[in-house]
Formats: C-alpha cells, sequence, structure tokens
C-alpha cells in the first residue's frame, strides 16, 4: 500500500473487501487441511470447504471495482472472471469427491487441486491497478 499504514488502509472499503477474503482464504486452507488429514471426520463438516469455494468464486463473480477509468476497470474484472470460474468448478469437484462413491469421485480429486493450481498461476500475473 505505499506510505498508508494497514490500519490506515483499511479505511478504504475495497481494501477492507480483500483483507477479509484473505483471511477467510487462510481459514478455509486450515479447516480443509483438518478435513483432509482426518482431523475433522465429520462428513456434514466435510461439505462445508467445497460449498464456500463455490460460494467464493460466486461472490467474486459480482465483485467490481468503482474505478475512474472505466477501461482499467473492465481490464481488472475481466481477470477476475477466470479465477471466479476456475473457484466455482473447484468448489464443485470438491463436493463431487467427497459425496460421491470412490470410483466416480476420483476424477473430482484431480480437477479441484488443478483449478487452485491454476487460480495461483493466474494470481502471480494479477494486479489490480
Amino acid at each position: 500500500m505505499g506510505e498508508i499504514g494497514f490500519l490506515e488502509s483499511l479505511k478504504d472499503p475495497e481494501v477492507a473487501q480483500h483483507r477479509v477474503f484473505e483471511l477467510l482464504i487462510v481459514v478455509f486452507a486450515l479447516f480443509e487441511w483438518g478435513v483432509s488429514t482426518g482431523r475433522i471426520a465429520s462428513k456434514r463438516l466435510a461439505r462445508v470447504f467445497p460449498l464456500l469455494v463455490a460460494l467464493g468464486g460466486t461472490l467474486l463473480l459480482t465483485h467490481s471495482h468503482a474505478l475512474a477509468n472505466v477501461k482499467e476497470e473492465q481490464l481488472i474484472e475481466l481477470t477476475h472472471l477466470p479465477i471466479a470460474v476456475l473457484g466455482i468448478i473447484a468448489g464443485w469437484a470438491r463436493w463431487l469427491e467427497v459425496e460421491a462413491p470412490l470410483a466416480e469421485g476420483r476424477w473430482a480429486g484431480w480437477i479441484w487441486p488443478c483449478c487452485f493450481v491454476l487460480i495461483g498461476l493466474l494470481l502471480l500475473d494479477y494486479r489490480e491497478a
């Protein structure tokens, strides 16, 4: 954020929203780690992560930026689109892996991690403005 301090930067609603999303990502990762390692053994709780990932992707589709430059705003929103779609695919693929019997859910176990890798690669070249 440059010369702006962390707490001062939270006054901007867009920055605050991004910080909340970052915190949620960390919580999601820890939660899914617990499910994957068997520390969280509940079948009902195993459904939480896929639903939240799909919901996060859906919310990213509706996320927008209010910039003075319409061209920059459009480019940013277009970069959100593939990340959002991959998030939705990852969420529902993980859901299928959790819910489907082993044979049918096995292919979904490859799709959602690949989506996360692709999202990570897209984020390496991502910039807001």
